[in-house]
């Protein structure tokens, strides 16, 4: 059940975005896949451990290491890119754009990270201390978004950091008990993003 959980995201964006070409859709599918599991399981406690987890010497660090997102994607972007043009028109495609797009940056900024930790965390093993086979998943669907968009040779980069990010995300939760930090640092890396692309396409 854990290994068809963790194949939603990937069922979310090949119908989504391959089949009707609409990243809004690809993101309420994947989101709607994480409730329909919530709600099959039913997690014992999960609000609680939503809302705890924060630890302030480590969240600092964490958040400025995650927010670093932006700017390493909007400087390099020249680098990643395949073609000048590609990100505009990838979006357009998409129907990312105008206020379609301008609804998804604030919701993918703070309700994505949300729905994202909640389904990874629940769903990743307990006493795992080194890289599992769901944060290997969990970066594999972004590359399945982005192969269109990136040089090949950068998606390994991306795949790599996005799995040390996931085993972070994960060690955080088991360690301090909760999603808190995991949920934060995560938003924020999310937001990073964000903004580092609408900087990209004001240029």
């Amino acid at each position: 059940m854990k290994l068809l959980a963790a194949l939603v995201p990937y069922i979310a964006v090949w119908v989504g975005m391959y089949v009707f070409h609409s990243g809004w859709l690809a993101v309420l599918l994947y989101h709607l896949g994480v409730v329909a599991f919530l709600l099959y399981r039913k997690p014992a406690g999960l609000g609680q451990r939503m809302r705890a987890g924060v630890k302030l010497p480590i969240l600092i660090p964490a958040v400025l290491a995650c927010a670093m997102a932006g700017p390493v994607v909007y400087f390099m972007w020249p680098w990643f890119a395949v073609s000048d043009a590609a990100l505009p028109e990838w979006m357009a495609h998409y129907g990312l754009t105008g206020w379609s797009w301008l609804l998804l940056m604030p919701y993918f900024s703070l309700v994505h990270p949300v729905f994202e930790e909640i389904h990874w965390r629940e769903i990743s093993p307990e006493r795992v201390t080194g890289i599992c086979w769901q944060d290997l998943l969990f970066a594999g669907y972004h590359v399945l978004v982005l192969f269109q968009v990136m040089d090949w040779p950068w998606l390994f980069l991306v795949f790599g950091i996005l799995s040390g990010s996931s085993v972070f995300w994960r060690w955080a939760a088991a360690r301090f008990g909760g999603y808190g930090l995991s949920v934060l640092t995560h938003a924020v890396a999310d937001a990073s993003v964000v903004v580092g692309v609408w900087l990209l396409l004001r240029t």
